[in-house]
């Protein structure tokens, strides 16, 4: 049985050669209008980055006002076309997703699985067949929603009406350990964070899910990378050559965003702050990387044209920075 990202273009391709096909696949791209972290209002909603002036070294708003609105507690992730783009809020704690049609981007919509029950992290494959949220809904028919601070995994798959009920993915059954953040590799791996309810303290860690012949395995605890405190929200280089999560070891505010490199082996690099030109002195975690490898996507609840002082209570904006030179192994 195939993992559910097998069809993974442009994923599978070198990065030159995917960059060149997911960008051709757009149209005409984003054109220098304004920079979107010196003035709210200066974006368009036309072209596959709402005619922003795409970012340099220095983090900028993500289509501040549409997708960045100080609710967000997710990173905003791309569909396989470039037609859609999906995200989590807070106040309500929902999902939801913006499509483009005719060059434009639409306003931002509730997915039609969301909306009753508290559920965020967001997680697309990278063919848009099926995305993995977690979720305080009920676990199975008859019972109670779970409490705050707990949450379950799920899927819904995309079929030719749109998408299925959700589903159990039951890789991880105990709600205490609060799996969340799937990022899924071409080999059908995944990788996630949660708790391990036997330890004390409830930390969070980076886990990785094998997927051989066909079924997962059991979640593996990736330990050149794993630290007392909180690592979370993981996101996985197609190729398995990187791994970028937020944690809260130390380094420039609460939490960094950290990257570590595969190597020949298949063990992984000690951990690299990815440093004062991408983190804050506030919050910074949820990272993505665009399809075509050009930007690196994450949340902070740092200062911004949005607001004057870093936001509380778990939300923040939607940012973007070049992301070349953040990925190149060093010495």
């Amino acid at each position: 049985m195939l993992p559910p990202n097998r069809r993974l273009l442009p994923y599978l391709l070198p990065p030159a050669a995917a960059a060149s096909l997911w960008l051709a696949s757009q149209g005409s791209m984003a054109r220098a209008v304004a920079r979107a972290g010196g003035n709210p209002a200066s974006h368009s909603r036309q072209g596959l980055y709402f005619g922003l002036e795409p970012p340099h070294q220095t983090p900028v708003l993500f289509a501040p006002n549409l997708v960045s609105t100080r609710r967000e507690h997710s990173a905003a992730m791309f569909g396989a076309a470039g037609t859609e783009i999906w995200f989590a809020r807070l106040s309500p704690t929902e999902i939801l997703f913006i499509t483009r049609n005719g060059g434009a981007w639409s306003e931002p919509r509730t997915a039609p699985f969301s909306g009753q029950y508290p559920d965020l992290y967001p997680s697309l494959t990278a063919d848009g067949n099926r995305l993995y949220f977690t979720s305080q809904r009920p676990p199975s028919p008859g019972a109670h929603p779970l409490p705050r601070g707990q949450g379950l995994l799920w899927f819904v798959r995309r079929t030719r009406t749109g998408w299925s009920e959700p589903e159990r993915f039951d890789i991880v059954t105990d709600p205490r350990s609060l799996p969340s953040n799937v990022s899924v590799a071409a080999s059908g791996n995944l990788y996630l964070a949660m708790r391990d309810v036997d330890q004390p303290g409830l930390s969070l860690d980076i886990y990785r899910v094998r997927f051989e012949s066909g079924r997962y395995l059991r979640p593996e605890r990736l330990q050149v990378i794993s630290s007392p405190t909180p690592d979370h929200s993981p996101f996985v280089a197609p190729d398995e050559s990187y791994l970028i999560w937020s944690s809260f070891r130390g380094g420039y505010g609460l939490s960094d965003l950290f990257i570590s490199f595969r190597a020949a082996d298949g063990g992984w690099s000690e951990p690299r702050n990815l440093g004062p030109s991408v983190n804050s002195g506030a919050k910074d975690e949820f990272p993505y990387v665009t399809p075509d490898g050009r930007f690196l996507i994450f949340n902070s609840n740092r200062a911004s044209a949005l607001n004057a002082h870093p936001i509380g209570d778990g939300a923040g904006n939607i940012f973007w920075v070049e992301a070349g030179p953040l990925l190149a192994p060093r010495p």
